[in-house]
C-alpha cells in the first residue's frame, strides 16, 4: 500500500482516453522525468488466462530494440463484485500518440514531402526490427502506418500488438472486413479472392512488399487503397510504377533509392530481398540516412535535405546528387529586382505603368511544383 502510494505522488494523471493501438487507457506524466506513460486495466473471470498473459508479457519484456514501445511494468491483483471476484491485469506502458499516419496527414497540410534521407531511415530501422522480431520467433505482422509511433525525439518506434488477445495481421484485418484492400501482397491476393482462411503466405517477403507500398504512400501522398482494384482484387502495378517514376523524378530521389522501392515491390516474392539482403543493400549507405524524421513545417530545410548529397556508391545518379550547393537567396532576390526594373522600363517605354514599384519588398514562395 506504502509504495501505491508513493507511485501515486510521483505521477502526475493527465487523462483518460480510447486509443486505436493502446486500447482504453489512463495516461500520467512521471513528476520526476516527464515520461508519458499509459496505464491499461483488463479484467479476467480467472486467474489461468492472466497467468497466459503474463507469461507472454514476461518474453516480450526480454525483447531489446530501440524501435519497440517499453513495458515499464506489470502486476494482478483480485477484485470483488457481490458474489463475484475478478482478476485485474494492469500494465503500465510508454506512451506515443503520433503516429506515422498523422505525420502524412500533417505534411499534407503544410505541403512538405519527405526526404530521401528520412525514407531511407524508416525503411532500415523497419527493417531491422521486423528480422530482430523474426529472430526472437515474434515476427512482425501488420506493416502499417498507424502502427508506427514517433517520440518526442521524432524517432520512430513500432507497436508490435503485444496487448491484444487475437493479433490480427493485414490479410486477416482486410479478409474479415476490418480494413479496406490494403497493404496486402499479390500473393495473398490470390488467397483473399477464395476467402482463404489459412494464409500461407512467406510473412517476411509480406512485409517487405508492404514497407515498400508505405514508401510509395510517403513519397506520393496517396492512401494504400488506390494501389488496388478493390472489387477485382487485383494490385495496380502498372500505376504504382507510373507514381514511383513520377515522384523520383520530382523530388529528385536517386537510382539507388529508387531501384531499392521497385525491388521491395517485384510481383513475386522470390525476387524480392529478405530482411537481412535488404539490409546489406541499405548498409554501405546508413551514414547518410536520416536519424530522425524533421518537424513538420521545415519547408526550407526539408528542401536543403532533399538536395543534400547522399552517398549512392555505383548509382548512374551519383554525379548528379553528389553535390549540395546552399540555395543563395539574396543572389535571387536581386535578379528578381532587376528583371522588375526591366519590365517596368519597357512598360514607360510605351506608356504603361503597372506600378510594380507599389512592392516595397519581395517575397519568394516555394510551391510544389504542378502536374
Amino acid at each position: 500500500m506504502g509504495n501505491q502510494q508513493q507511485s501515486e505522488s510521483q505521477s502526475e494523471f493527465l487523462e483518460k482516453k480510447l486509443d486505436p493501438n493502446y486500447g482504453e487507457i489512463s495516461i500520467y506524466k512521471n513528476k520526476a522525468n516527464n515520461l508519458i506513460f499509459a496505464e491499461i486495466k483488463q479484467v479476467f473471470l480467472s486467474d489461468t488466462s492472466v497467468e497466459s498473459i503474463k507469461a507472454s508479457l514476461v518474453k516480450r519484456l526480454q525483447l531489446n530494440h530501440k524501435c519497440l514501445v517499453k513495458i515499464l511494468s506489470f502486476d494482478s491483483g483480485n477484485m470483488d463484485d457481490f458474489c463475484s471476484s475478478y482478476v485485474v491485469l494492469t500494465i503500465t506502458v510508454e506512451y506515443l500518440n503520433d503516429t506515422l499516419h498523422n505525420d502524412i496527414l500533417l505534411r499534407k497540410i503544410h505541403k512538405t514531402t519527405y526526404s530521401e534521407q528520412e525514407l531511407c531511415y524508416i525503411i532500415y530501422e523497419i527493417s531491422n526490427l521486423c528480422h530482430y522480431m523474426k529472430t526472437m520467433n515474434n515476427e512482425i505482422i501488420d506493416i502499417y502506418p498507424s502502427r508506427i509511433l514517433i517520440d518526442d525525439q521524432r524517432q520512430i518506434k513500432y507497436f508490435d500488438q503485444f496487448l491484444e488477445n487475437s493479433r490480427l495481421s493485414n490479410y486477416y484485418s482486410v479478409l474479415f472486413n476490418q480494413r479496406d484492400l490494403e497493404y496486402v501482397a499479390p500473393e495473398q491476393l490470390i488467397l483473399l479472392t477464395t476467402r482463404d482462411k489459412n494464409d500461407t503466405t512467406d510473412q517476411e517477403l509480406v512485409n517487405i512488399f508492404c514497407l515498400g507500398l508505405m514508401m510509395v504512400s510517403l513519397i506520393s501522398g496517396q492512401r494504400c487503397v488506390e494501389f488496388y482494384n478493390q472489387e477485382k482484387l487485383l494490385f495496380k502495378k502498372d500505376y504504382v510504377d507510373q507514381l514511383i517514376n513520377k515522384y523520383c523524378l520530382r523530388y529528385q530521389y536517386s537510382d539507388f533509392f529508387k531501384s531499392t522501392i521497385q525491388s521491395m515491390l517485384k510481383l513475386h516474392n522470390d525476387g524480392r530481398p529478405n530482411y537481412q539482403s535488404l539490409l546489406q543493400i541499405l548498409h554501405p549507405h546508413q551514414d547518410s540516412f536520416a536519424t530522425f524524421l524533421n518537424p513538420i513545417g521545415k519547408q526550407r530545410e526539408m528542401l536543403e535535405s532533399q538536395l543534400h548529397s547522399f552517398h549512392t556508391q555505383g548509382s548512374p545518379s551519383k554525379s548528379r546528387i553528389s553535390g549540395f550547393d546552399p540555395v543563395d537567396f539574396s543572389e535571387i532576390d536581386k535578379r528578381i529586382k532587376t528583371a522588375r526594373q526591366k519590365a517596368q522600363n519597357t512598360l514607360d517605354e510605351i506608356g504603361l505603368d503597372l506600378r510594380l514599384n507599389n512592392f516595397a519588398t519581395t517575397q519568394i514562395n516555394i510551391i510544389e511544383a504542378s502536374e
